[in-house]
């Protein structure tokens, strides 16, 4: 793709660049290093045309670049400078098409322009926060992504990458570098131009070091070590021994520190393959095992496939031979010629397959022999010293590295039991703690001890057994084994399998007992613990539940006694007015000396009348405003005509006691009817009973769509409300005193049933303001 052949480059007594080549072929990034001044950006000002070199030549896809920046770029070569060249005070879309924008119609094709914008992000699977955003509004990653967006605007062939993270945080480094994965994908030839050697190593396939303008290494990033990089660099010897040993002993000391128990043996076989000039090597575990101990072959490089299947686990001891030998003994052991050792398992299989020679190596610990290193070798094995003392330097790091990580291991199997026990401790202390919660705490325990089934399972005085919660990976068949082994336990039968446990406890409404099944093994002894304990929370917090029942319980019933006490004293004030008027009226008809006329009978009988069903509709309401009180209050909805509802309210306060005016001719909301229409009757008899004779009262339309709903105002020209009446209905209070009335109460409590609002002021009198929901409410959008 790219081709540089013979780049020389002088600058009067300065040579900047010396016989300077090197390739790079589509899909591939090559790293360019070097001191300052080592001519890094002379080569890339090279590249670009930016300059010419003095000799030499720049070829892409075999075709040799002209002689001007816009040659190199009509032949797809394209450079983010360090300094990013953008204009911060245009946006993001007029940065990418400076100098190339589209036109349409004498005009800029601002649409497409966004909109082909918006594709090169997606492209480069990058976000910026707008398309639209100016340059001056973004941080140093954001400005550096929107740079390689304008240079690959149009797909180059070749990009170079002037230090594009040397300004960058880490989260920002990382997207600039997935940016450049990405189009590495696309088959884009990549210069990159960076002294950060850890951002080399995360992405370059070849590095390539610049020395006094001469090229001094060309390495592949898996055969190099950043020391080595570093040496060439600075013209330091990096082809001893001994430099090259203690850097991979350095390399593997870092690797090892920072590895988890997964990554240790394979770091340890490659790296000691590396040191030892060793091609096939194995690392085999010591397992502890009923009948004996075995080594584990755990990790391994390079071996037949007929000598990997044979030596999966081999005996320690004698039976095993050179390997188990090894690990019994704790010593190093060289087999020259595996034909020499008849009986021998593992050296007969390796010598089928091909090789000549073996040694093994322990891997020691506090306890004895942790692992055996063994390698096989194509001729006659033997170890010099020096491969011995590097033996036995990787076998020491590798042991402690094992030790780290079944410690860590260890200490991660206790915690994980520690913070399950916590969850469920938290869960069982928390507010919900009945069947969503206890649920919840199983699942917290069933994680805490890595087991597959977790049952609660309850035990009733009549001998049933019913389970009050469970937790399980979806398998019927554990389920079925955990709840046969509790009602086994509950009922003094035989002991569990010993893939279960039950730990069973009593609580003040009988037996109870938690189990837990294993799939695959058997609990350990912390989670035997982590189990008792967890039964004992749940113990406490089904006897925590039983009291909050009880005081549920308690506290329902002194709230109905309050509520009885409430209404029958309501209902004794509400009724005495009315209920006086009909007996007063009913007894002076009956008066044995007075002759009444028939119009004074009609009138007595008319009052009469009104009182009865005044007492009628009291009866009602305060059934209804008991209902409110308690929740129970049930509402019919439909759609009904608002005015009407207004209208046959005015007439059933009595005739002329009201006048509706500002009203359409129709209007539909979604409500009870009934309901509304108790609202206005109780609004406009109040009205005219607490004020003088003589009052007007006014039903108005206010608004007919105020964010949803239609507003009502009920207007009167009396002495206004109380405050304490003011603040009951806007919300201020729950309470009303017993001289205001039921009438409001009520209307407070049906408006607000409905999803509506009631505002109360004085101004010229009494003004209260109904808001009604006008459509019903959406309903909830489901997962």
């Amino acid at each position: 793709m790219l081709e540089l052949s013979g780049i020389t480059k002088g600058f009067g007594s300065i040579q900047a660049l010396s016989d300077v080549s090197l390739s790079i072929a589509a899909g591939e990034i090559v790293a360019l290093v070097g001191e300052n001044g080592a001519g890094k950006s002379t080569l890339v000002r090279c590249v670009a045309r930016d300059t010419l070199p003095d000799s030499g030549k720049v070829a892409v896809d075999g075709r040799e670049l002209g002689r001007s920046p816009r040659d190199a770029i009509q032949e797809g070569v394209s450079v983010v400078w360090q300094d990013l060249a953008l204009c911060e005070n245009l946006d993001v879309t007029a940065n990418l098409f400076l100098g190339r924008e589209l036109a349409t119609h004498g005009g800029l094709a601002r649409a497409a322009m966004h909109s082909k914008a918006q594709r090169v992000f997606e492209d480069l699977n990058v976000a910026v926060p707008g398309v639209d955003r100016p340059i001056e509004r973004l941080s140093g990653g954001q400005r550096q992504l929107v740079a390689i967006a304008r240079a690959t605007l149009d797909r180059p062939k070749v990009l170079v990458l002037d230090e594009p993270t040397a300004a960058l945080g880490i989260a920002e480094s990382r997207s600039v570098l997935g940016v450049v994965k990405t189009l590495q994908s696309y088959g884009v030839a990549i210069l990159l131009v960076s002294h950060q050697l850890d951002k080399v190593f995360d992405v370059a396939d070849r590095i390539v070091v610049l020395r006094h303008g001469r090229l001094v290494g060309d390495l592949h990033r898996a055969e190099a070590h950043p020391d080595d990089v570093v040496a060439l660099i600075t013209g330091a010897d990096v082809d001893t021994t001994a430099g090259k040993q203690l850097r991979r002993l350095h390399s593997l000391a870092e690797q090892l520190a920072d590895a988890d128990a997964s990554s240790v043996l394979p770091l340890t076989v490659t790296s000691l393959s590396n040191a030892l000039s060793v091609d096939r090597l194995a690392i085999f575990l010591t397992e502890e095992r009923p009948d004996g101990s075995v080594l584990r072959c755990s990790a391994s490089l390079n071996l037949p496939a007929r000598l990997e299947a044979a030596i999966g686990e081999v005996p320690v001891g004698r039976h095993g031979g050179f390997l188990g030998s090894a690990a019994a003994e704790s010593t190093l052991v060289v087999v020259p010629q595996l034909r020499d050792r008849r009986g021998d398992q593992v050296a007969g299989v390796a010598q089928a397959s091909g090789l000549a020679g073996a040694w093994a190596a322990p891997i020691a610990g506090p306890a004895g022999t942790l692992a055996v290193i063994v390698g096989f070798t194509d001729a006659v094995a033997q170890l010099q010293d020096e491969q011995i003392q590097l033996l036995e330097l990787f076998s020491t790091m590798a042991g402690a590295a094992i030790e780290r990580g079944r410690l860590v291991e260890s200490l991660r199997t206790q915690n994980r039991s520690l913070v399950g026990l916590r969850d469920v401790l938290e869960t069982l202390a928390g507010p919900e703690f009945l069947q969503s919660g206890m649920t919840a705490a199983l699942d917290a325990l069933r994680r805490g001890i890595a087991c597959d089934f977790a049952s609660l399972m309850l035990s009733a005085p009549d001998g049933m057994h019913e389970e009050r919660a469970s937790s399980t990976v979806d398998d019927d068949r554990l389920a079925s084994t955990a709840r046969d082994s509790i009602r086994r336990r509950l009922l003094g039968g035989p002991s569990e399998p010993a893939n279960v446990t039950v730990t069973p406890f009593e609580w003040s409404r009988g037996s109870a007992a938690l189990a837990c099944v294993w799939s695959d093994g058997v609990p350990s002894e912390e989670a035997r613990q982590v189990l008792a304990g967890a039964a004992n929370s749940f113990r406490l917090a089904m006897e925590r539940e039983l009291k909050h029942e009880a005081e549920q319980d308690a506290e329902a019933l002194r709230k109905s006694r309050a509520m009885e006490r409430e209404l029958t004293r309501r209902f004794g004030h509400e009724l005495r007015t009315p209920l006086t008027a009909i007996r007063g009226f009913a007894s002076t008809m009956l008066q044995p000396d007075v002759e009444w006329s028939d119009e004074d009978k009609q009138r007595f009988l008319r009052i009469i009348e009104s009182e009865s069903g005044r007492v009628g509709r009291l009866v009602a309401q305060l059934f209804d405003d008991s209902a409110i009180g308690s929740g129970t209050l049930r509402l019919s909805r439909h759609y009904c005509d608002l005015v009407a509802i207004i209208e046959q309210a005015v007439s059933i306060a009595g005739p002329g006691t009201g006048d509706v005016v500002g009203m359409p001719e129709t209007f539909s909301i979604w409500g009870d009817q009934d309901r509304i229409e108790q609202v206005f009757v109780n609004l406009i008899d109040n009205a005219f009973r607490h004020n003088r004779q003589g009052t007007t009262v006014e039903v108005s339309m206010v608004d007919l769509d105020r964010a949803g709903q239609v507003v009502v105002a009920v207007s009167d020209s009396g002495v206004g409300l109380p405050p304490d009446v003011i603040d009951f209905l806007n919300g201020g209070r729950d309470e009303l005193n017993q001289a205001s009335g039921l009438g409001l109460r009520l209307a407070r409590g049906l408006v607000r049933a409905h999803g509506g609002s009631i505002v109360a002021a004085n101004a010229d009198g009494a003004r209260i303001e109904i808001s009604l929901p006008i459509e019903p409410e959406p309903e909830p959008e489901v997962d």
